[in-house]
């Protein structure tokens, strides 16, 4: 079979993406240039403005190819039955925790933790909607898990925002090693999770905690206002 004739045009770009995203997570985007991105590639510096207008749209396309992989992966669960909603979240858990230990996540999530405030203050990215990346998707899984029953009404984006952030913090203390079980046993901390916000935090309420009398506002005897 004939080779396409953009197949070598392709594996350049994709070279590029690489290296790029390899110099970024060590060098920082701002310690970078497109001439340390073309000396790794082994082209010429001009040659990289055949695919990329410069290093801004380069860290641009990097970003796309993420948010592109986080969609799919949650596409795949959104578009999915859900007979039961906990194996549901489970799954969504234990998939974006995956996600975080792809070795292209870990780059890239190492270059917006040293560079993104200043990329995001500089107008070069938009930070929040990087942050928030697959939002979207996220709240439609929780819009139907409301409307079958399996979570109350709720506003979806604060839903979200419960759900993402353990998986989060997660992924904070796995970046920098912590070696805490919850990173070993990630699949254990996902369901640990997932009990939690299905069933929330406060402990049942006892009769002694319910006959407590409630704490009264009036200041003490001799208190100063």
């Amino acid at each position: 079979m004939a080779r396409p004739k953009n197949a070598d045009g392709q594996r350049t770009r994709q070279a590029i993406l690489d290296a790029a995203l390899d110099l970024f997570a060590d060098k920082g985007y701002f310690g970078t240039s497109l001439r340390d991105v073309a000396t790794v590639v082994g082209v010429r510096e001009s040659a990289l403005y055949n695919y990329f207008a410069g290093k801004e749209a380069l860290f641009g396309a990097l970003l796309e190819a993420h948010d592109a992989t986080k969609s799919e992966r949650l596409t795949a669960i959104a578009e999915g039955p859900i007979p039961d909603g906990r194996a549901v979240l489970e799954k969504l858990a234990v998939a974006t925790l995956k996600g975080f230990t792809e070795p292209s996540e870990q780059k890239l999530f190492r270059i917006l933790m040293s560079d993104g405030i200043r990329l995001a203050r500089s107008g070069r990215i938009n930070l929040y909607e990087r942050m928030a990346s697959g939002r979207e998707r996220l709240q439609d899984i929780l819009q139907r898990l409301i409307r079958d029953g399996w979570l109350r009404p709720a506003d979806p984006f604060v839903l979200g925002t419960a759900f993402m952030s353990p998986l989060i913090v997660w992924r904070q203390l796995h970046a920098i090693d912590a070696g805490l079980p919850m990173i070993k046993h990630p699949r254990q901390f996902a369901r640990q999770h997932v009990g939690l916000f299905l069933e929330g935090a406060a402990a049942p309420a006892t009769p002694a905690r319910r006959a407590r009398p409630a704490r009264s506002s009036k200041p003490a005897p001799g208190a100063r206002s």
